[in-house]
């Protein structure tokens, strides 16, 4: 999964939020299992303190959700230079960040796919990868 996914689990008002927190329950039942790259809780952190700024929400319930992700203990890859490389090639191929094509990087190395909420990356991804949108997520 991406950040936006984990984004909808802490900001309230998201679209497809009923979706994301049933990903989030059926990882936390054990009937799913997340991994994401390291810099996700970069991604999360900054998107939590822009919603600070936005006063979406309060500082108070941003350090807690921080406190409840890293309790549901998803587990997180560092990518190496060699992974980077490989990384890389998949950013040019399909015009994406280096970060979209993290996530796409992740998913092949795990045999998994990516669930996603960035409807960008799932329509630039889905022909070349394994790519779930999250509202189909059921």
């Amino acid at each position: 999964m991406d950040a936006s996914i984990v984004a909808k689990w802490v900001l309230p008002g998201e679209p497809h939020q009923e979706n994301a927190v049933k990903l989030m329950e059926d990882h936390v039942s054990g009937t799913a299992e997340l991994c994401a790259p390291s810099f996700i809780s970069q991604e999360i952190a900054n998107a939590l303190w822009r919603a600070v700024k936005l006063r979406r929400i309060s500082d108070e319930d941003a350090q807690i959700s921080l406190k409840a992700l890293n309790d549901m203990q998803i587990e997180l890859y560092e990518l190496d230079w060699d992974q980077l490389s490989q990384t890389l090639k998949i950013a040019c191929k399909l015009n994406l960040t280096i970060y979209d094509a993290s996530y796409l990087f992740l998913t092949q190395k795990v045999k998994s796919r990516l669930i996603t909420a960035d409807n960008k990356l799932y329509e630039m991804a889905k022909g070349h990868f394994e790519v779930l949108h999250i509202k189909d997520y059921l």
